[in-house]
C-alpha cells in the first residue's frame, strides 16, 4: 500500500464508504429538490430573489448553479418565460375583463364598479401590433417613407457635392473647407 494512503481511508472501510455515498446522494437529492422549488417559484413570481427565498437557497448560489449547469439555465429561462406569460395574461384580463372595485357611501360598501385599463390595453396592442400602434409622429408607414426619401435626397446631394468634378482647375468641391 502506498505511503500516502492511510489505513483508515474509505477504501479500507466499506461501511464508511457506503455512508459517504448515501450522504452524497441525499445531498444531491436535496440540491435537486431545491432547484425544482426554485424554478417553480421563479415561474410563479418572475423574481429571482423571491424564488431563492422560497427555495431556501442563497440568491448568489442560484446564479452560480445557473452558470455551471446548462440544463438548469435553460429551465431558468423557461421559468421566466412562464412568469412573463402569466403577467401578460393578467394584463389582458385587467384590460379586457376589468377589475371590480368597491364603491363606498358613508363608510359602507354600496356597490361595485368594473374598471378597465386602457393603458394596459394599449401596451398589449403595441407589443403585438407595433406596426399599427407605435407612438411618434413618424408612426405611419407613409410618414416613414417620406422621411426616408427626404434623407436619401439630402445624402445624394452631399455625395454629389463631394464627388470630383471634371474641372481641372483644382478647386475644392466643398466651399469653405481648408486643405
Amino acid at each position: 500500500m502506498p505511503d500516502y494512503v492511510a489505513a483508515d481511508t474509505l477504501w479500507e472501510h466499506p461501511a464508511r464508504r457506503l455512508f459517504l455515498w448515501v450522504k452524497r446522494m441525499a445531498e444531491s437529492a436535496a440540491r435537486t429538490r431545491k432547484k425544482r422549488q426554485f424554478l417553480k417559484a421563479l415561474a410563479e413570481t418572475g423574481n429571482v430573489s423571491e424564488a431563492a427565498r422560497k427555495a431556501r437557497l442563497d440568491r448568489s448560489h442560484a446564479y452560480q448553479i445557473r452558470r455551471q449547469d446548462q440544463t438548469f439555465a435553460e429551465a431558468w429561462d423557461e421559468a421566466l418565460d412562464i412568469a412573463v406569460d402569466l403577467l401578460e395574461g393578467e394584463a389582458r384580463s385587467r384590460a379586457v375583463e376589468g377589475v371590480e372595485q368597491p364603491r363606498f357611501h358613508q363608510g359602507r360598501i354600496c356597490g361595485t364598479v368594473r374598471k378597465y385599463s386602457d393603458s394596459l390595453l394599449m401596451f398589449l396592442l403595441r407589443a403585438h401590433r407595433p406596426e399599427t400602434f407605435r407612438e411618434g409622429k413618424d408612426a405611419g408607414s407613409d410618414d416613414m417613407e417620406r422621411h426616408l426619401k427626404g434623407a436619401k435626397e439630402k445624402l445624394a446631394a452631399r455625395l454629389e457635392a463631394l464627388a470630383p468634378d471634371n474641372d481641372s482647375d483644382g478647386a475644392d468641391p466643398v466651399p469653405g473647407r481648408d486643405q
